[in-house]
């Protein structure tokens, strides 16, 4: 696929723009060890995965995944004094609106609270 010739040159200007960014000494570009690096950042990750979500809170016994669905069923007015509301409206308010994830995690969050 060969570019039209603007395009082209275009290409080759970012090219040189890049190329002259590389070169210029106020740019520094540290050498990094990739083992040791992906090590630490791995770490980091987990860490603030197993501190944010994985472990309920002190101050609740909450999960996030399990305020979201208490939240949701409280804006929609689940209360125990109304009809019977199926457990897929719930899930997927929660989806929609809150959890930027897979719905299998809400699916077992709500049946562990129910």
């Amino acid at each position: 696929m060969a570019l039209e010739p603007n395009k082209k040159n275009d290409y080759l200007a970012r090219e040189a723009a890049v190329d002259r960014a590389f070169q210029n000494p106020d740019n520094l570009v540290i050498p990094v060890d990739l083992d040791e690096e992906m090590k630490k950042s791995f770490i980091d990750y987990a860490m603030s995965v197993i501190s944010d979500r994985a472990l309920p809170d002190v101050r609740d016994g909450l999960k996030p995944v399990h305020r979201r669905i208490l939240y949701s069923m409280f804006t929609q007015g689940f209360t125990h004094d109304k009809p019977h509301r199926k457990s897929a409206t719930t899930i997927g308010d929660v989806l929609g609106r809150f959890h930027p994830h897979g719905d299998q995690s809400v699916y077992d969050a709500l049946v562990r609270m129910a």
